[in-house]
């Protein structure tokens, strides 16, 4: 299963160095296999994407020097397996240290430590293993004294070579925790050190939070969790650090001298079975529900009834659930209800769920046949609606429903914040049901076991696109029992969600472009819906600029700068000489009549050249011509990157309008500002006239009603006092953008 060095070396741009597969990585690979059932090439591509994300980090046994990386994955698709195998890596290829900063919440800390010391077997008893766990350590204590010891022998070179052990700290991300870890390394000489500091959820709380503050007042504060990290670096001479999340806004848009902006970028890719948005909210596919706002809004206090969509979505999981019975699956199968960060409502539905819970245990095991029946009856509807998504394998409804008051007996409903009992752990062993019932705690980086039903009746608060993404826990490999899933969700959620889901393809896309090249020279450009902003205000230190790529994109004034039109013209001349190689341009209206109106006689036609590759526009036309204004520089550019997107996605032509067959055309000019009057003639006779009776139908209704059109035209341009010709043959370009194909951006200003 190695992956050889000839692959690595196939990788482009060449990696820095190239590590290898050594025991504890072939071990741990084989392991995992036995464990989990994972398919050896599965892990084979596991290991060599992390082989690639090592390969761009600082070579353990080169010079010391310093990196900082940024891998991106998806929510729930493997980054804590990425990363351990990254570990192992590290293991296998000369690094003493590896410091695992993970999480702000002590249960997500805990759940990543367990698994990477169950994975690596860190701490296998009665075995020597090749590795020093230590866990949140502090100065003076026997795990600091432990820590300085190892690495004090690592740097030894009179000590054996077998008996070095690689050390894995693992802290959480709060302040004291990653200054007590500092501490410990006092009187260590680090410079001999090689180490890799990975940050799980690193674009959580590890990035100074006064940026935009500092940019706009003049000030220098910092964040205490940046402010630790940032002293963490500085004491390694040897070190990368890599940035784990599946939300990379934040880390993308923070300053490009920020110490923690990466650069370079790295990908996750998910396994086969990896559910995520694309799926669960695809139009029709019937697994996304929505949640009345009046239903959401509901209280204990003001409704001892339950809200019916909740209902809904409990008979659907109870449902599931007894699926899982049929088939003596023997896995989890979970509910996760996440109201609201404060714990209040938590109790709200607790109490909805535990007397539901209760009534109906006492009704399937009654004598009643007709209240029997009828609360069978109530599950009908349900079932119907899992028909629809099960691919012909659900159990008959008779056939459930006969395990329903086993199902109801075994579940387990259970608060799940950091108060009292809620911040125990789940003994997912206890029980293959459970019924989670939460906030924070269910958010950001926490597994729930064989998740298929999810009530979320939280509103969009914010709107960070990144904060958004971070709730959905619902996604991650479930393919085995998609048919059973089901997410529940306000109708603006819904809505945030499904449109994420282009904003997330759209970053992974270019982040893959950008892979193995310098990340701060990349200039950030984010397909993202208006209603979302893309992360916290607070953390972002680029310029950005919003642009809604949709109808008209055009100059204001081309004419401004003298040079740039002397440019333009032989732009001009040499696109449209390229034109020759493709169909000869016809009258728009003779190509289609059913279309465009132009029963002109003393004009001359408006050419229409179909089908322009989109490539050729932009690099022989687009990329060439310049703007003598920074607006209109940036109205060129937000079109070529709407045009580069457009055809990423299938868009890979455009229809050319050659606007009266090139000759120029006079236009006045303003007084006050110096652009022109009016760049598009309007349609002849003007006003509300019939179709029918159209001389011309105006210069804006000459457009592809399916694609992308460019309009190319000259004007003679005069004085706007004299009205004498002033400037002739001034080319100018309008692209249209069809309302279906519409995209907003958000683009980063000082790099247009």
């Amino acid at each position: 299963m190695t992956i050889t060095v000839r692959e690595l070396k196939d990788v482009r741009p060449p990696l820095l160095w190239e590590p290898r597969e050594g025991a504890e990585t072939s071990r741990f690979v084989e392991r995992k296999h036995v464990q989990t059932g994972i398919p050896k090439n599965a892990l084979e591509n596991v290991v060599f994407e992390a082989q690639q994300i090592l390969g761009r980090c600082v070579d353990p046994k080169g010079p010391p020097g310093q990196r900082t990386g940024l891998v991106v994955g998806y929510v729930q698709s493997g980054k804590t397996l990425s990363f351990t195998t990254l570990t192992a890596l590290a293991h296998d290829n000369g690094f003493a240290l590896v410091v695992l900063i993970a999480g702000t919440l002590e249960n997500l800390k805990q759940q990543t430590l367990d698994r990477l010391t169950s994975d690596l077997e860190l701490t296998a008893s009665g075995v020597i293993r090749p590795w020093l766990l230590v866990h949140q350590p502090s100065e003076n204590t026997s795990d600091a004294a432990l820590l300085r010891q190892h690495l004090k022998n690592w740097t030894d070179p009179s000590y054996p070579q077998h008996k070095k052990r690689v050390c894995v700290a693992v802290v959480l991300k709060h302040p004291k925790r990653i200054a007590n870890l500092r501490d410990c390394l006092k009187g260590v000489e680090l410079a001999k050190i090689p180490t890799l500091v990975i940050d799980d959820e690193a674009d959580q709380a590890s990035l100074n939070t006064f940026a935009a503050s500092n940019q706009a007042k003049g000030t220098n504060r910092t964040s205490a969790n940046y402010r630790e990290v940032l002293a963490l670096k500085q004491v390694f001479p040897h070190h990368t650090y890599v940035q784990y999340t599946a939300t990379p806004q934040a880390n993308l848009l923070i300053n490009l001298v920020d110490h923690l902006s990466p650069e370079f970028a790295e990908l996750v890719s998910p396994g086969a079975g990896y559910v995520g948005g694309a799926t669960l909210f695809k139009p029709m596919g019937g697994y996304a529900k929505t949640i009345p706002d009046s239903e959401a809004s509901a209280k204990l206090s003001t409704s001892s009834a339950p809200p019916a969509t909740l209902v809904n979505a409990l008979r659907m999981y109870l449902l599931a659930a007894c699926a899982s019975e049929v088939k003596r699956e023997g896995a989890n199968r979970t509910m996760m209800v996440h109201p609201s960060q404060q714990t209040g409502p938590h109790n709200d539905y607790l109490h909805w769920i535990d007397e539901l819970i209760d009534a109906w245990r006492a009704i399937v095991s009654t004598d009643d046949h007709q209240l029997r029946q009828d609360f069978f009856d109530g599950f009908r509807e349900v079932y119907q609606d899992l028909e629809g998504t099960s691919n012909g394998e659900l159990p008959s409804f008779d056939e459930l429903i006969a395990q329903l008051g086993v199902v109801l007996r075994t579940v387990m409903v259970r608060e799940v914040n950091s108060t009292g009992s809620g911040s125990a752990p789940i003994n997912w062993s206890a029980s293959e049901y459970w019924i989670l019932v939460g906030g924070a705690k269910l958010d950001r980086g926490f597994t729930v076991e064989g998740l298929i039903v999810t009530y979320m009746p939280r509103p969009l608060a914010t709107g960070h696109a990144d904060s958004l993404q971070q709730r959905a826990r619902f996604y991650g490999y479930k393919q085995r029992y998609l048919g059973y899933c089901r997410v529940y969700l306000q109708g603006d959620v819904r809505v945030a969600f499904e449109k994420y889901v282009e904003h997330e393809a759209d970053i992974h896309h270019s982040l893959n472009g950008q892979r193995g090249y310098e990340l701060k020279a990349w200039a950030r450009q984010f397909i993202l819906d208006s209603s979302m902003k893309p992360t916290r205000k607070g953390v972002i230190g680029i310029p950005l600029q919003e642009f809604l790529a949709s109808g008209w994109i055009e100059p204001a004034a081309a004419h401004i700068d003298t040079q740039c039109v002397r440019l333009n013209r032989e732009v001009f001349m040499e696109f449209l000489g390229q034109l020759k190689a493709y169909p000869p341009g016809k009258p728009a209206q003779e190509s289609h009549p059913d279309l465009f109106i132009d029963k002109r006689v003393k004009s001359e036609p408006n050419l229409l050249y179909e089908a322009v590759p989109l490539d050729v526009v932009v690099r022989d036309l687009l990329r060439k011509l310049q703007m003598g204004l920074q607006s209109d520089e940036l109205e060129k550019s937000a079109a070529i990157v709407a045009l580069e997107r457009l055809r990423d996605e299938g868009q890979t032509h455009v229809d050319v309008f050659l606007i009266g067959n090139g000759v120029s055309q006079t236009r006045s000019k303003k007084k006050s500002d110096n652009v022109i009057n009016q760049i598009a003639q309007g349609k002849s006779p003007a006003g509300k006239v019939d179709r029918s009776l159209l001389t011309y139908g105006g210069d804006r209704s000459f457009v592809a009603p399916e694609r992308v059109s460019l309009h190319l035209r000259y004007f003679t341009l005069l004085n706007a006092d004299t009205k004498a010709p002033e400037e002739s043959d001034v080319p100018w370009f309008a692209v249209h953008i069809p309302e279906k194909l519409e995209k907003n951006f958000l683009l980063q200003k000082d790099a247009l």
